[in-house]
């Protein structure tokens, strides 16, 4: 089970404000949506003070931003391993990512359109740095993954990071179509998925 689906407003224990705090509005963006989130309405649910809150976020803003910070993580933990499983083929383990990865957004639109979409764009990339390998751990393992494709003979030995961003560019693509409605073919998804990653495999040769 993700840990997003962890009971919500369960007390803290007692100097994890902090963390109770961003699961708490992670939650809450989840579900109810960003716009409905309120420092005043986090110390109601969480039985705490506002003095209490300022402490660890300054801002609605400065909680929202750990919140994407959080959110990434939730992500590539989701991510990550699949990657790295050296049980399954390269193919499978492309197939189960991008599985995964469309699962995470059609489960969590309003948390994957704070991660990707258009509102703190510029202070998502001062916060997140995708040339440090600690922070960007999924994108790091899928350019392992693909070194490891390329090693097989899989497909072409071309700069793994722009294989990567074609990747991602594909499935991110078809996961904002699925969440906000302009793709009505949900039946068909499997079909349309399997497909996809047929046509990249075979581009990527």
């Amino acid at each position: 089970m993700s840990p997003m689906k962890e009971k919500k407003n369960a007390p803290y224990h007692h100097g994890n404000l902090k963390e109770a705090l961003l699961q708490t509005a992670l939650e809450i963006i989840d579900t109810e949506g960003l716009d409905t989130i309120t420092l005043r309405d986090l110390t109601q649910r969480l039985g705490t003070s506002r003095s209490a809150v300022y402490r660890h976020f300054v801002s609605k803003e400065a909680l929202i931003l750990g919140v994407i910070e959080k959110g990434y993580g939730e992500l590539d933990l989701l991510i990550t391993p699949i990657f790295q499983d050296r049980s399954r083929s390269v193919a499978e383990r492309f197939e189960v990512m991008g599985k995964t990865y469309l699962n995470f957004a059609i489960e969590h639109p309003n948390l994957y359109r704070l991660l990707f979409g258009e509102n703190f764009r510029y202070e998502r990339e001062e916060m997140c740095d995708y040339k440090d390998e600690n922070q960007a751990t999924g994108l790091y393992a899928l350019i392992g993954l693909l070194l490891e494709a390329q090693e097989e003979g899989i497909i072409a030995q071309e700069n793994p990071i722009i294989q990567a961003a074609t990747i991602w560019a594909s499935i991110h693509g078809l996961a904002s179509l699925l969440i906000d409605g302009h793709l009505m073919m949900s039946d068909n998804l499997e079909a349309i998925y399997e497909y996809s990653i047929g046509v990249l495999l075979k581009g990527l040769r």
